[in-house]
């Protein structure tokens, strides 16, 4: 049991800062690093938070069924440093995007690269 305020505190400070830490998953254990694809579509949703960046995109598949994938870059202020901002890519916008793609097949996509609709790309250079 809990005596007094200071320690109260402390736990306290303690659950913040496990729940932190327990958010945020490797690399690994979301993705597959030995493998690369690469999708095109229709940015539907954006996310220009921490802890990464994200951008929601949709296709049709090689089936002729809609997809949605989750596409995560690095952290807001990594990207501003290289110049990206919230308005480099918009909703609406049909984007290229070569990266790590999630385990297990989750559709999840680790950047490595992304081309724009005016063919500027971003990242590494984007496979062509």
């Amino acid at each position: 049991m809990l005596h007094n305020r200071n320690q109260l505190s402390v736990f306290l400070i303690f659950l913040y800062f496990s729940s932190i830490s327990q958010a945020h998953h490797s690399f690994a254990v979301e993705f597959t690093a030995g493998k690369k694809v690469a999708i095109k579509g229709t940015v539907t949703e954006i996310w220009f938070r921490n802890p990464h960046v994200r951008y929601y995109v949709e296709f049709i598949n090689q089936e002729g069924k809609k997809e949605s994938w989750d596409v995560r870059t690095s952290s807001p202020s990594l990207l501003v440093r290289k110049g990206w901002t919230k308005e480099t890519i918009k909703v609406g916008d049909e984007i290229s995007i070569f990266g790590h793609p999630g385990r297990d097949g989750r559709k999840l996509l680790s950047v490595i690269s992304i081309k724009l609709p005016n063919g500027v790309s971003l990242g590494q250079k984007y496979p062509d």
